[in-house]
């Protein structure tokens, strides 16, 4: 009985550690299944997040400044010179969290550099100075649906660079190399400014500033020039980070694309001679240049057909002369379709007059896009060329057949080889596969 006892025992607790080691497995399993979503989808708000500039933003200002030195002393005028700084801006607290802070960002432009200058009437000299000048600011913002519009308010320290003199001599202002009495400022030097200013947002990646900013160390006066004066500054504030997320969308935008075409078709227009020059060789009574004429766009046709029904696989291909453009941009496809001999086919039950786009071996596209190079050019259902990666510069020929200048400089008659077609058409193709593949597999 003993034996049995233990029997039993033994095979009790080998029952509860296997279903304990399989159950164990079970949950880890289940566990790891639920955190992998969740990893992507925080790396995803990360993302998002960066990409916001209500929660850090950074850039640069260009812009330049006014002297109001003249508005204290009617002895000086002052004058309009450049400014260019570093900022970055991060709100004090987290949006819509806290009623009144979450109204505030706080700003910093850490690196700027300032020129200020002006001009004495009375002896007419001109003085200028070089300060580097970094601010702290709080940017208020008033409307909590938009932050728009901003109310700067903050401080500018400013350390003095370089100071110099201009006098007027022979009719010219030259640098005075042993500086003038009447300038008193000299490198090392240090104001404080505060400042009051509005920024208003005009486009997608930049704001325009406009800020007044008052000199608490002011020692100016009508005998000389001591310390920074007072100023209006104004620039455009671009952001980076709005540069990058206008870059980004455009990207998502084009990944769209790429993936809602390759479910569509490519309409291949097939050039025609063209009528101008038919007319003038016909008037000529050359009849002969006018059968080489149309032989040479006959087997230029043929070969591109050739190669995109055997080579371009990213989506459905068909075929129409240019004579029909007009009708496709009309969004009229009866009777417009051909084979390689050019005759008319009728139009496929599967195609999607509503996702389409046309590419065309050609030259002359001066009236649908900026490049003029012999190639493949592709464009879009109102013929306005796509971007990349629809159109680059490997889609173009080269600019004589096979390379060869002296023959075609010689008899001006050489056409491209099938193998020429045939490279631009796999790139083409190659491309966009691989474009739509990174889609996929983001």
């Amino acid at each position: 009985m003993i034996k049995i006892y233990k029997y039993y025992i033994y095979i009790i607790i080998s029952n509860f550690l296997l279903l304990h080691f399989v159950n164990a497995q079970d949950t880890i399993q289940v566990k790891i299944k639920k955190i992998k979503p969740v990893k992507i989808e925080e790396s995803k708000k990360l993302l998002l997040h960066k990409m916001d500039p209500d929660n850090f933003n950074f850039g640069v200002e260009i812009g330049g400044n006014f002297n109001l030195i003249g508005s204290q002393f009617g002895n000086y005028v002052g004058k309009s010179q450049p400014r260019i700084s570093i900022f970055f801006t991060k709100p004090i607290s987290k949006y819509y969290i806290n009623s009144f802070i979450s109204l505030w960002d706080f700003a910093i432009e850490p690196v700027a550099l300032n020129l200020i200058s002006c001009r004495e009437n009375t002896i007419d000299n001109q003085y200028g100075a070089y300060y580097y000048d970094p601010s702290f600011s709080l940017h208020l913002i008033p409307d909590r649906s938009s932050s728009d519009l901003r109310i700067i308010l903050g401080v500018r320290p400013s350390y003095l660079l370089y100071s110099y003199s201009e006098i007027l001599e022979n009719g010219e202002y030259r640098l005075s190399q042993s500086g003038v009495a009447t300038n008193k400022n000299k490198a090392g030097d240090i104001d404080i400014s505060g400042m009051l200013g509005l920024s208003l947002k005009f486009s997608k990646i930049g704001y325009f500033d406009i800020k007044y900013t008052h000199s608490f160390t002011n020692q100016n006066n009508i005998n000389y020039v001591q310390g920074r004066p007072s100023l209006i500054e104004f620039g455009i504030r671009l952001s980076a980070v709005q540069i990058g997320k206008v870059l980004f969308d455009i990207d998502a935008e084009t990944q769209k694309q790429v993936v809602k075409l390759s479910k569509g078709t490519l309409l291949v227009m097939l050039p025609t001679p063209n009528q101008n020059e038919v007319n003038s060789l016909q008037s000529a009574g050359r009849t002969n240049e006018i059968r080489e004429l149309f032989y040479q766009q006959e087997i230029t046709n043929k070969m591109v057909v050739e190669k995109f029904k055997r080579d371009f696989k990213f989506s459905k291909v068909l075929f129409f002369s240019d004579s029909s453009a007009i009708k496709i941009t009309n969004n009229n496809f009866y009777n417009i379709f051909v084979d390689e001999n050019m005759n008319t086919i009728p139009t496929p039950e599967t195609f999607d007059s509503t996702n389409f786009f046309i590419a065309s071996f050609c030259e002359d596209v001066s009236e649908f896009a900026n490049r003029f190079t012999y190639g493949l050019h592709v464009y879009d259902v109102k013929m306005q060329a796509l971007p990349s990666p629809f159109n680059g510069l490997k889609n173009d020929m080269g600019l004589y057949p096979g390379g060869d200048i002296i023959t075609y400089m010689r008899k001006k008659k050489a056409l491209f080889s099938i193998g020429e077609y045939e490279r631009v058409i796999r790139k083409f193709n190659d491309r966009l596969l691989k474009k739509k593949m990174e889609v996929l597999e983001d």
